[in-house]
């Protein structure tokens, strides 16, 4: 995991006849790549595009059937399954089966669709006629049976169902229209309205307005029987109508439980729809990978990276292709040396993966460049547990991350090693501080006895066998005062580590210029500046001062900077030597500036001249010469390969050499600058650490004071029983929820920018395994 895996490049020539059983094998292999020939042609434009909107077809069609099935609630708690099973690979290897399911799939798919389209017929059906029998049994009991033995041929009337939040619109139509003359009777019922209008007969003007009205607004709308015999033979066929309806609901719903019932069937541990899902997505990512081969006549011819450690099962992988489909024609497969950038891949598991995607949020790392995740394992949640340090708020985030471990709590699951590592960390750095949710444990007994003037003296011979003596609990001053140097410790160590990283890298690629050049003067530099003020920081914490004529660190790197290593005010050690040292220190620190900035101009410089006066001699052959001046120009500037091939396609053809060398000094200038400013700001930034350190610690202690702390002092356990929901409540929404975040995210923030920056490019190409 430290550097990404060597791949190897290789080139696959095989017919058209074999090239479906070869990429499904490789796909379930799991290791390769497949190189798209060409990017930038659309999918519509390539070979297999209807092959693939095969597969989305059949997709959207058994999607639509588990969704109508879960709205029927005959599928409950059912998720669509993707990924493939192993089973399935010995029992399919031709591409006809895709031919074949597609055939299944349609008649079962549509068969289902059609039972369901009944389904809602019927269920329609029966709605209408519960609400004709509804408005029938009303009519009769509100109008009376002597309505329908003498009916008035002036009193007109019209009966249906609508919404109930149309009510009031409806009476409101009715009312403009009819101009007040008509009566509107409303009953509720499940979730609807039963209305009956009853206006004067005034002609067909008005009643051809009423129709419209009942016509936007009406769900049904019935007619009423003429006289009680047709009423009650209406009655009674709506009944036998009903229980017919109700029957064939039942019977439908039967068939559709069926038909689902024979999807959810297991055939060798595998559900007939999930095996239809695996199998239509594993030949839909079959055929985007066959998108990306190289057509010439009837070959097909396909580039692929794989991780050098598995070239030997890919070889297996074509050999077992072709034992299991003798009668088609084999491939052929060559290494080759690629003319572009290889991808990165990590080996990673369950525990690196989220410190992975730390990093690769960021950015992909270089092939063979130094993977900074493996670092960000400690690194990350340590100084996220310096933020958040506290006995007591880290204890339930380390026990939340222990419950997330045995026990799946989804959102967090993929996090539950980060959060573990970041609730031990701040658990043991609360020990460090001594803070306990804003109180200081005497554990072990102090080492500090107060007199009678309230004055703390140190007693002989004693230390505090672990974190901070608790006299200091309520000493602001001492508390802000060793975080922010602590941070500032911390920072110079971690930006050390990140040049170091650097070194490293340079070594590898075997830049003896580059580490000389760069490594060199960045260490020296950050080591005379950030360096020696730590070291000051540390020797004045182990040597014994007078507080009243102790030195002062700030003092002393001022003076030492405006004063060329003088000493003023109180030494650390002997002046002569202190001013001897630090002189030094600000030579080397001065010196490095130069050095850093220089000495790839001055290379560059004269491969600049080389390259002119190659021009001059070569004018005839410019483009070979051109070529070669290429090769010499990326040996200085281009750091890797990636570098290389994007300099050789794009500047070296739009450039000229006056141009590249310009390029050159003001790209070292920038560089150098950002440095030497970047140590000094990259430092301040450092001291969030100590902020929100403080912040926590602050925030505890007011949430306690204000909240906790009368009762408790006053000895009232009622009043303690009744204000601890109100602290835990605040503290977790606080404290343990935003807090939380805000410690992550600068501690995000140091990862990737004060400390990737230092060797991290960030610019890589991303792993694309070809997976089934």
């Amino acid at each position: 995991m430290q550097r990404s895996q060597e791949m190897s490049f290789y080139q696959l020539v095989m017919p058209r006849e074999s090239a479906w059983a070869v990429m499904d094998q490789l796909g379930y292999m799991g290791k390769a790549e497949i190189v798209d020939h060409d990017p930038s042609i659309p999918l519509i434009a390539r070979p297999f595009a209807n092959y693939i909107k095969r597969c989305d077809d059949l997709l959207n069609k058994l999607n639509l059937l588990v969704e109508t099935a879960q709205k029927l609630s005959i599928l409950k708690h059912y998720t669509i399954t993707t990924k493939t099973n192993h089973k399935m690979c010995p029992q399919i290897h031709t591409h006809q089966y895709l031919d074949l399911l597609e055939e299944q799939i349609n008649a079962k798919v549509n068969s289902f669709i059609e039972q369901n389209r009944n389904h809602e017929q019927l269920l329609e059906q029966q709605t209408i006629i519960n609400d004709q029998l509804d408005i029938l049994q009303e009519c009769r009991m509100y109008l009376g049976e002597d309505f329908f033995v003498s009916r008035d041929s002036k009193i007109d009337y019209f009966i249906g169902t609508l919404k109930q939040e149309e009510i009031q619109q409806f009476q409101r139509m009715v009312f403009r229209v009819t101009k007040g003359n008509a009566f509107v009777h409303i009953k509720l019922q499940n979730q609807k309205a039963l209305y009956i209008v009853i206006f004067p007969d005034q002609g067909v003007i008005l009643k051809k307005k009423l129709q419209k009205v009942q016509e936007s607004i009406s769900l049904n709308r019935f007619t009423l029987p003429l006289n009680l015999k047709e009423f009650d033979k209406i009655q009674n066929d709506l009944t036998v109508k009903h229980k017919e309806i109700k029957q064939l609901i039942e019977l439908t719903n039967v068939q559709l439980n069926s038909s689902i019932q024979e999807l959810l069937k297991q055939n060798d541990g595998i559900r007939l729809l999930d095996h239809y899902n695996m199998y239509i997505s594993k030949e839909k990512a079959l055929y985007m990978q066959l998108n990306k081969l190289k057509m010439q006549g009837n070959l097909f011819l396909g580039e692929l990276w794989i991780p050098k450690k598995d070239s030997a099962q890919l070889n297996e992988t074509l050999l077992l292709v072709k034992e299991r489909n003798r009668d088609i024609p084999g491939c052929q497969i060559s290494q080759k040396v690629p003319n572009t950038t290889p991808p990165t891949y990590f080996v990673l598991n369950e525990f690196t993966s989220v410190f992975q995607q730390i990093v690769n949020t960021y950015g992909i790392a270089r092939y063979r460049e130094i993977n900074p995740a493996i670092f960000t394992i400690i690194t990350f949640p340590f100084l996220f547990g310096i933020m958040f340090g506290d006995i007591g708020h880290g204890f339930c985030l380390l026990m939340f991350g222990i419950y997330n471990i045995f026990y799946k709590f989804e959102p967090f699951y993929e996090l539950r090693y980060l959060i573990l590592l970041m609730g031990f960390f701040s658990f043991y750095c609360g020990w460090i501080y001594n803070d306990f949710v804003s109180l200081s444990l005497n554990l072990f007994g102090s080492c500090y006895v107060v007199d009678g003037q309230m004055t703390p003296n140190k007693q002989h011979d004693c230390t505090y066998p672990f974190g901070l003596d608790p006299a200091w609990g309520d000493n602001l001053e001492f508390d802000d005062s060793f975080k922010m140097k602590l941070s500032v410790i911390i920072a110079y160590f971690h930006m050390f580590l990140g040049i170091c990283l650097s070194g490293c890298n340079l070594i590898y690629k075997k830049d003896t210029y580059g580490f000389c050049c760069k490594f060199l003067p960045q260490i020296l530099f950050l080591t005379s500046t950030i360096g020696y003020m730590d070291f000051l920081i540390i020797f004045k914490w182990v040597k014994q001062f007078n507080p009243n004529d102790a030195p002062s660190i700030i003092n002393t790197m001022i003076t030492m900077v405006l004063s060329f290593g003088s000493v003023e005010g109180p030494s650390m050690w002997n002046v002569n030597s202190q001013e001897l040292i630090q002189a030094i220190l600000i030579i080397i620190a001065v010196i490095s500036i130069p050095w850093m900035w220089f000495s790839h101009i001055i290379k560059g410089y004269s491969i600049y001249k080389r390259k002119r006066n190659t021009i001059v001699k070569n004018s005839g052959q410019s483009i070979e010469g051109s070529q070669v001046i290429e090769l010499q120009i990326q040996s200085i500037l281009d750091e890797t390969q990636q570098e290389k091939s994007l300099l050789q396609i794009h500047d070296h053809n739009e450039l000229s050499a006056d141009e590249e060398f310009t390029e050159l000094i003001v790209h070292e200038t920038i560089e150098t600058i950002e440095f030497v400013l970047g140590v000094i700001s990259n430092t301040a930034s450092y001291l969030r650490l100590w902020a929100l350190s403080l912040a926590h610690s602050q925030l505890a202690d007011v949430f306690y004071s204000l909240i906790l702390s009368n009762s408790i002092t006053e000895g009232s356990i009622i009043g303690a029983l009744l204000r601890y929901p109100i602290w835990a409540l605040v503290s977790f929404g606080v404290l343990m929820c935003m807090d939380t975040m805000e410690c992550f995210l600068h501690s995000l923030r140091l990862h990737w920018v004060e400390f990737q920056n230092k060797f991290y490019k960030g610019d890589g190409i991303e792993f694309k395994v070809y997976s089934l």
